[in-house]
């Protein structure tokens, strides 16, 4: 019996850390009352597109968020992207047009790292610096397109296949999203990097002590951001078809609703890839649904509100059972 009541209290302990599993399980079971429309073939297909490109955002996000940062602009960074990657292409070719916002979009996550590291900002301070740099990045792009709206016909049938076509019966962002989880997830977890970046996560003050570069590893983390932050802007671009300044715009709380359902700490030092990818499928999961059963803007608003709550409720219960039962 008591050999019992000790597995119980072990499958207990670990049951909330894997949460994740469970919200997305309960996702696809209510999905039941309404089989018929939920479990068809284009549903499906629509839910595993736009999970694809969020999840690709989300996991770039996820690596500055373990690092015991927040980056507030990877849902502008986005934009700027899509929009860079659509108008330029007349100028420079596709090829050039997406080298380009790459290219943006790592210059943008080092300035945002740049601006963190003069200022010597922490948390709350980083998570209002990277808002208000949100602010003049969509500012800019807004200036820069005139605010209008930019369609993608007349781009190159490779790029549009980025988006709409498909390899080996797969579509081609479930293929991107795949090579990214995997390749990122061995870096966080298989590397000395990625030790590194939850190190710093848990204790900066320890990491730096122990030799490592907090401001190297992060501005790594950051460089990562925007280059996921890139790969899903050209993917948005591809796959809808019309881009404008605001098209990526608010991804990210998106992505950190993903995150924080997948089981990342807000406080930095917990995560992994998998998470980021069952986290931001629950996520969109549960929109589909609510979709589906006809909700309104309102109500959608307030269960995905509710949902986060509960999410981040649930970190801090975590990350206090992780520290011994003391809270940070």
């Amino acid at each position: 019996m008591k050999t019992k009541d000790l597995k119980m209290k072990k499958l207990l302990a670990i049951l909330p850390e894997y949460a994740c599993v469970g919200v997305c399980i309960l996702m696809i079971l209510l999905g039941l009352f309404k089989r018929e429309i939920f479990f068809s073939s284009v549903n499906m297909l629509n839910i595993l597109k736009q999970g694809a490109v969020l999840t690709i955002l989300a996991i770039g996000m996820g690596f500055v968020l373990i690092s015991g940062c927040i980056d507030l602009t990877v849902g502008i960074n986005m934009a700027i992207s899509a929009l860079i990657s659509v108008t330029f292409q007349e100028k420079i070719g596709a090829g050039g047009a997406v080298l380009l916002a790459v290219a943006v979009c790592v210059a943008i996550s080092l300035l945002n790292m740049g601006i963190v590291y003069i200022t010597k900002a922490r948390a709350m301070e980083i998570m209002m610096l990277t808002f208000s740099l949100k602010m003049v990045y969509r500012g800019m792009a807004q200036a820069f397109s005139g605010n209008q709206s930019f369609r993608t016909t007349g781009c190159a049938d490779w790029f549009l296949a980025l988006g709409k076509g498909s390899t080996l019966g797969l579509p081609n962002l479930m293929w991107f999203m795949l090579i990214t989880a995997v390749a990122l997830g061995i870096v966080l977890s298989k590397m000395k990097f990625g030790r590194q970046v939850t190190l710093v996560g848990i204790n900066p003050e320890a990491s730096r002590l122990a030799g490592i570069s907090v401001q190297k590893t992060r501005l790594v983390c950051f460089i990562i951001s925007g280059l996921c932050a890139a790969v899903a802007g050209i993917l948005l671009a591809a796959r809808t078809g019309t881009i404008k300044a605001l098209s990526g715009d608010n991804y990210e709380m998106d992505a950190v609703c993903g995150l924080v359902i997948g089981g990342y700490s807000m406080a930095g030092g917990f995560g992994s890839t998998w998470r980021a990818v069952v986290g931001v499928y629950a996520y969109t999961i549960m929109k589909n649904l609510m979709d589906l059963a006809g909700l309104d803007a309102y109500t959608q608003t307030i269960i995905q509100g509710v949902v986060l709550v509960g999410a981040v409720a649930l970190d801090v219960y975590l990350r206090v059972k992780r520290a011994g039962g003391k809270s940070k």
